[in-house]
């Protein structure tokens, strides 16, 4: 069983460094293809759930800092070197560093505020009777995809507005 763990965090850790970098790269390229057709984000408002991302940020790393913490003090006080290598609990340490470089370069490198920037964008361009660019032309790469959770700002309502409760005749 020694270094089979190791070998296994090792390349968790690595695929994850190489998945944060990959996504850096994407949204550095995204952010500089509407650089060039002149749209910029603006920085997400506090309704957003990209600023409790960046909340969370330290407080996630730091439970990583604390979990790799006692990880080395459980293995060398409880003997752990019967069991598993010194090779295996670096390979556990590179897991974790690389779970928090994952996590702070996609909390730091969102597509959520670019979505959000071509949809004004597009917007304006459809209020100012401006003609639309040629198909894919200011499209996001299909890799880019919506984000799950952020559908950017609130929209008014355009349906009238929302009903009350019911009232009701309680008298008797």
């Amino acid at each position: 069983m020694r270094y089979w763990v190791g070998i296994v965090f090792f390349a968790a850790g690595a695929a994850l460094f190489v998945a944060a970098v990959l996504h850096k790269r994407r949204v550095l390229a995204a952010r500089a293809a509407a650089a060039a057709r002149g749209i910029v984000p603006g920085e997400p408002g506090l309704r957003s759930v990209a600023a409790f991302r960046e909340i969370m940020r330290p407080i996630i790393l730091a439970f990583l800092v604390y979990a790799a913490i006692k990880t080395v003090v459980l293995f060398v006080m409880l003997d752990g070197e019967d069991v598993l290598s010194y090779f295996d609990v670096a390979g556990v340490l590179f897991m974790l560093a690389g779970y928090g470089a994952w996590m702070s370069l996609r909390t730091t490198y969102r597509t959520s505020d670019l979505v959000a920037a071509e949809a004004a964008a597009a917007e304006a361009a459809a209020a100012a009777g401006i003609a639309a660019a040629p198909a894919g032309a200011g499209a996001m790469p299909a890799y880019m995809g919506l984000p799950a959770n952020d559908r950017g700002p609130p929209q008014p309502a355009t349906d009238g507005p929302v009903p009350g409760p019911v009232p009701t005749n309680r008298a008797g």
